[in-house]
C-alpha cells in the first residue's frame, strides 16, 4: 500500500472507536485535567505527523522522478547536438557552392602546401584557432586576409581526417561559436570523393 494511502487510513482511523480507546488510554496515564489534555493532544497529533511524513515522501518521489526526466532530456539533447555538429561531404559541398560558409583548415601551413586544400578554405593552424576567433576584426583581416566570422555565421573546420578539426570545433564552441561544425572526413575523404566524381564525369 502506498505511504500516502496508509497515512490516510491512519487519519480516518482516528475517528473510529479504536482511536477513542487510544485517546482514553492516554487519558488514563495522565493526572487530572492536564493529563487528559496532553493525552488528547498526543492522540490528535499522531495521525497528522504520519500524514506530513507521507506527503514529504510522496513529494520527494515526484521531485526525484522530475530530476530523472530532466537528466534524460539533457542527455538526449547532448546526443543530438553531438551528431548535428558533423558535416558530410555532400553537405559541405552544398555549403561551399552557396558561398554561405567559412571553411577553416586547421592543418599546418606546410601540409597544405604539400598536399593541397579544399577550394574556398582558409588556413588557421589548430594552435591559433582560439586566439584567432577572439581577435578584433581588423587584426583578423590583416593576419588571415579574410573577414572575421561572426558567431552567427556558418563556420566549419576541417583537417586531414577529423581529429584536429574536432578539437578546433570544441575550442570555437568554448568561445561562443555555438553553431560551428566540422567536416569529420577531412582532406582524405574530400580527395577520395573528388577523384571518384571526376572519374565518373570522364
Amino acid at each position: 500500500m502506498p505511504v500516502a494511502v496508509m497515512a490516510g487510513a491512519w487519519l480516518e482511523g482516528a475517528r473510529e472507536p479504536g482511536a477513542v480507546r487510544l485517546e482514553a488510554g492516554a487519558r488514563e496515564g495522565g493526572v487530572g485535567g492536564s493529563g487528559q489534555q496532553r493525552g488528547g493532544r498526543q492522540a490528535m497529533v499522531l495521525p497528522w505527523l504520519l500524514l506530513g511524513t507521507a506527503c514529504r515522501a510522496v513529494l520527494g518521489s515526484v521531485e526525484a522522478a522530475l530530476c530523472g526526466l530532466k537528466s534524460i532530456k539533457g542527455n538526449h539533447h547532448n546526443f543530438y547536438t553531438a551528431i548535428s555538429k558533423d558535416v558530410t561531404y555532400k553537405e559541405l559541398k552544398n555549403l561551399l557552392n552557396s558561398k554561405n560558409i567559412m571553411l577553416i583548415d586547421v592543418r599546418e601551413a606546410w601540409e597544405i602546401l604539400e598536399y593541397g586544400k579544399i577550394p574556398g578554405s582558409i588556413n588557421i593552424p589548430l594552435d591559433e584557432v582560439g586566439e584567432a576567433l577572439q581577435m578584433n576584426p581588423t587584426d583578423f583581416k590583416e593576419k588571415y586576409n579574410e573577414v572575421k566570422p561572426s558567431k552567427s555565421d556558418n563556420l566549419v573546420f576541417s583537417c586531414l581526417a577529423g581529429v584536429r578539426s574536432k578539437k578546433a570545433l570544441d575550442t570555437a564552441i568554448s568561445v561562443g561559436f555555438h553553431g560551428a561544425q566540422h567536416y569529420a572526413g577531412g582532406w582524405k575523404e574530400w580527395v577520395t570523393y573528388e577523384f571518384s566524381e571526376k572519374k565518373q564525369g570522364n
